[in-house]
């Protein structure tokens, strides 16, 4: 997880209350549509508390040995790093502050942070998940193309988008359907296809339709491997979900790398 360099001074300023009302109803309402920030944001809150000497006690209800368990498993730099950086800037706008001398409590929470730290990342963004609950969390049509509506009746598309939409996959399927039959291959059909047979429980043919498009010479072939993997999700097949995502998350480019990074981490 990390953030832009600004990102970073707005969380800064969110926290020591130093932005203006339009300022902070302007944060807040991006909070409101980043759930990573937002998680982010209530975490560090829980870990500043855990920093600051005369609130040194952790609240957390894990074991040593979950903690160095995890210790082991999470890359310890991804964490210092992000610390790191809030803090510098904390420090930045608390430079006339006149500094307090350092107490031993200091030294001891900052111990304790260190461990509280690995534990609420920990059950904020490596909490495992059931196949059935990944599905819940990733899936996501209404990132699916669009198609420019024409002004000619025999433009289907925008029409089998809306019955999608709509979730009256069985009508959409048949408009698809029928597009097919009368125009060239268009992987962006091909994937309004193959989630329309998702969801009617056609997962056979919904595997032929992603393996078709996977297989082709479409520029975005590789979207194929992603919605394959939702597939198994809602198989509750967590196995062959993480064979699939294997494969993509070996390239980058491929669509919903960093997504697929982080779930593969999650699944059980």
């Amino acid at each position: 997880m990390s953030f832009d360099d600004q990102t970073y001074v707005q969380i800064a300023s969110y926290l020591n209350n130093q932005m203006d009302e339009a300022e902070k109803k302007a944060f807040e309402a991006l909070l409101q549509n980043d759930a990573e920030l937002a998680s982010f944001l209530e975490t560090y809150k829980t870990l500043e508390g855990v920093y600051n000497e005369e609130k040194w006690a952790v609240k957390t209800t894990a074991s040593i040995e979950e903690v160095k368990e995890l210790a082991q498993q999470f890359r310890a730099d991804d964490v210092v790093d992000i610390s790191k950086k809030i803090r510098a800037i904390q420090q930045e706008n608390r430079k006339e502050k006149s500094p307090r001398k350092k107490t031993y409590f200091y030294y001891i929470s900052s111990v304790i942070a260190i461990a509280a730290m690995f534990t609420l990342f920990y059950f904020t963004f490596m909490q495992s998940l059931s196949a059935t609950d990944a599905f819940e969390q990733y899936h996501d049509w209404s990132t699916l193309p669009t198609f420019q509506t024409k002004s000619d009746s025999i433009n289907s598309l925008p029409l089998a988008r809306a019955l999608f939409k709509e979730e009256k996959y069985n009508e959409a399927l048949t408009v698809f359907k029928s597009y097919t039959t009368k125009h060239e291959y268009s992987p962006k059909v091909a994937l309004y296809i193959g989630v329309s047979q998702l969801e009617l429980q056609q997962y056979s043919e919904a595997i032929q339709t992603f393996d078709f498009l996977k297989n082709s010479d479409a520029i975005d072939h590789h979207k194929a491997y992603w919605y394959t993997t939702l597939l198994y999700l809602k198989q509750n097949d967590t196995e062959n979900a993480k064979q699939t995502l294997e494969i993509l998350v070996q390239n980058p480019n491929y669509y919903n790398y960093e997504k697929a990074q982080k779930l593969l981490k999650k699944l059980k």
